[in-house]
């Protein structure tokens, strides 16, 4: 008996650090830098090879969208920076709420030599024109 409960014993352990080992993987393989535009402009070392995730608004006037290639194309300018600004690459679907000076969160990769960012995922915040509005209860 004490023999059966020490192989249940390891089997178990062996299991619990073979998820382990594949949790770890999977999150070392999804996981993206955060940057500000004017950051990835600044220091872009590592962006090429890996992953990352940028914060901007998009710039009015530099839209351009093919639907026949699904192909969209724009500059994004920092938040807190607005001089500082990059072209974006991203083929796929148009967002709804994607239009000028909205802001967005790219995903994908940074080629310095271009100054162009190659987005995988492009999410755009909904404009402030979709809140509630707040009414003032007199007393």
């Amino acid at each position: 008996m004490k023999k059966r409960s020490k192989k249940t014993g390891i089997a178990l352990l062996l299991i619990l650090l073979g998820v382990g080992v594949l949790i770890l993987k999977g999150i070392s393989d999804t996981g993206v830098y955060y940057r500000t535009v004017s950051e990835v402009l600044v220091d872009n070392t590592l962006l090429e090879e890996r992953g990352v995730r940028i914060s901007g608004e998009v710039e009015g006037g530099t839209i351009t969208y093919d639907q026949q290639e699904l192909k969209l194309s724009f500059l994004v300018r920092d938040l807190e920076e607005p001089e500082k600004t990059m072209n974006v690459v991203y083929i796929g679907v148009k967002p709804d709420a994607f239009d000028a000076d909205v802001e967005v969160i790219l995903e994908g990769r940074y080629e310095a030599s271009q100054n162009t960012f190659f987005a995988e995922t492009l999410l755009a915040k909904c404009p402030s024109k979709y809140e509630g509005k707040t009414e003032q209860i007199e007393e």
